[in-house]
């Protein structure tokens, strides 16, 4: 099976936040989420090398003091808070570098979709890489190079 190739074709049936109904956006589950480190249950479950780590640890301070900056749990981003911190690791660092950032904090939005103790039903970095004029697709065309690399 071909994997897919544009963010749009990772999207499921909501394409864009407007398409989600409000009962089932992200931002209802805050509540839920509430001084709940849901970073350190993920990061619990990946096995990485002291370095590895490191570096994850930092792409996630960055992406948890965005999302606090922006009044929202760092589980719970929308579309237009990924474009913003996409805009802002272009502007501080190399699209490589923006990309391993990204790229980690995408991989924490797939596993919160697939996991049961989690009522995701749409991953905010997709959507704002759908926008083939956004930060974030910029950032996504690296991740679909590094793919083919």
């Amino acid at each position: 099976m071909a994997s897919a190739r544009t963010p749009r074709d990772r999207l499921g049936v909501f394409k864009d936040l407007s398409d989600v109904p409000e009962r089932r956006r992200l931002e209802r589950f805050s509540s839920a989420y509430t001084d709940r480190d849901v970073w350190g249950e993920y990061r619990a479950t990946v096995d990485l090398s002291d370095r590895m780590g490191e570096d994850w640890a930092l792409f996630a301070r960055r992406w948890k003091e965005h999302t606090a900056d922006r009044g929202r749990h760092h589980a719970l981003a929308r579309p237009s808070d990924v474009e913003t911190w996409s805009g802002w690791l272009l502007d501080q660092f190399s699209r490589d570098r923006a990309y391993q950032h990204w790229n980690v904090i995408e991989g924490f939005y797939a596993w919160l979709m697939w996991h049961t103790d989690h009522r995701h039903s749409y991953n905010p970095f997709h959507m704002a890489a759908a926008d083939t004029e956004s930060s974030a697709y910029t950032i996504w065309t690296r991740k679909i190079e590094k793919a083919n690399d």
